[in-house]
């Protein structure tokens, strides 16, 4: 069950962080190509799935907490 979390968690952390940088790079060209329009339907389009995706990969995080290897880890600290 904690390697399942464990993979799930890394898909989604790499999703939203791979969403959100298209998300900027593809404002940067709108921006570079002087498209304002482009530039606002990119963020409303990719802004709600980035969000989502990083409200997972924390929810796993969350969940991870409690397994026993991370808790013995977060107690030496």
């Amino acid at each position: 069950m904690q390697n399942l979390f464990e993979r799930l968690f890394t898909i989604c952390l790499l999703l939203s962080i791979s969403l959100g940088l298209i998300m900027v790079l593809s404002q940067l060209v709108g921006l570079a190509i002087g498209n304002g329009e482009f530039v606002i339907k990119v963020g409303e389009t990719l802004k709600q799935p980035t969000i989502v995706l990083a409200a997972i990969f924390s929810a796993f995080a969350f969940i991870l907490g409690y397994f026993p290897k991370y808790r013995e880890a977060a107690n030496k600290e």
